[in-house]
């Protein structure tokens, strides 16, 4: 005859309540490390981003260009990296238009940034009060840059 165990095998058996409960608190104690682990080095990459681009004075400052138009004749617009207080090179003759955008003071020049951009140089100011997300559009016609824009810095 064949016999029958009625006696719980010991890998089947039931595991404490206790054991179960340190369990999950170790797992979610686990949880909250890894988001404060992920939390911290998307800020140190952001951080470290936000100094190459467009993170200058806000995220709602934004410097962009225009040195070409569509078919129709539309401006098409390029955003252009900027750093607090760090001269931008552009060397560039085809620039039409610049906007503007949030609060800072721009310096445009047809100077490059070695060789005294500041001088005869156009500064437009926007304020943090008038200028929160708004943008400004600046022609270059009749202006120190008209035909070649050499350089720009944005100071916070």
């Amino acid at each position: 005859g064949s016999r029958v165990c009625t006696k719980t095998p010991p890998h089947c058996s039931q595991r404490s309540s206790g054991s179960h409960e340190a369990k999950r608190t170790a797992m979610a104690s686990r949880v909250i490390v890894l988001a404060g682990l992920v939390a911290c080095a998307s800020a140190a990459v952001v951080n470290r981003l936000g100094a190459a681009s467009r993170f200058v004075c806000g995220q709602q400052t934004t410097i962009k260009i225009s040195d070409s138009a569509n078919a129709a004749g539309t401006a098409q617009w390029t955003e252009v990296p900027m750093s607090d207080g760090v001269c931008q090179p552009l060397n560039n003759k085809q620039v039409t238009a610049i906007e503007f955008c949030g609060p800072g003071t721009l310096t445009v020049s047809r100077m490059q940034c070695s060789e005294h951009h500041e001088y005869k140089a156009d500064i437009y100011k926007h304020s943090e009060k008038e200028y929160t997300t708004n943008c400004e559009t600046i022609s270059t016609s009749g202006t120190v840059v008209d035909g070649h824009l050499g350089s720009m810095t944005i100071a916070c």
